[in-house]
């Protein structure tokens, strides 16, 4: 599982990686009129990249039914946050315009991403538990 998140934060470097470059050789962009603000923005990014690597554990021998399966996740988190493709296109397009602001917003995905991947400690919730149930054998 660690060499799998490893795996895919090195996508995600390359990802933004590439989106400097890409930025560097553009001039600076007018936002769009359906410009996604950047919080909402980071949550998209974020369900897309947990999107993205669902898909890649399941790990179809098709990469068709992998598209299919991705394209189909993109629709329901498009769907949840209430935003069309061109919109979101649009807007990734305008963040990569500028390196600063699309770092920013990877900062908070990465963020996001390790706050869901720590461990629920169930250490303290099992060890009061124990004791009652000890005594409900006992009886």
């Amino acid at each position: 599982m660690n060499a799998q998140l490893c795996c895919q934060f090195r996508q995600w470097a390359l990802l933004v990686v590439f989106s400097f470059l890409q930025a560097c050789q553009t001039p600076a962009e007018k936002p769009p009129e359906n410009l996604i603000p950047e919080a909402k923005m980071a949550q998209i990014l974020t369900e897309i990249h947990l999107a993205e690597a669902r898909v890649t554990k399941m790990n179809r021998a098709s990469q068709d039914s992998n598209t299919l399966i991705y394209k189909h996740l993109e629709k329901q988190i498009f769907q949840k946050y209430k935003v069309d493709t061109a919109a979101y296109s649009q807007s990734y397009k305008y963040y990569s315009s500028d390196p600063e602001q699309l770092a920013g917003i990877y900062k908070k995905v990465t963020e996001e991403l390790e706050r869901r991947k720590k461990p629920v400690d169930t250490t303290t919730t099992s060890k009061s538990r124990l004791p009652a149930r000890l005594k409900n054998l006992k009886k």
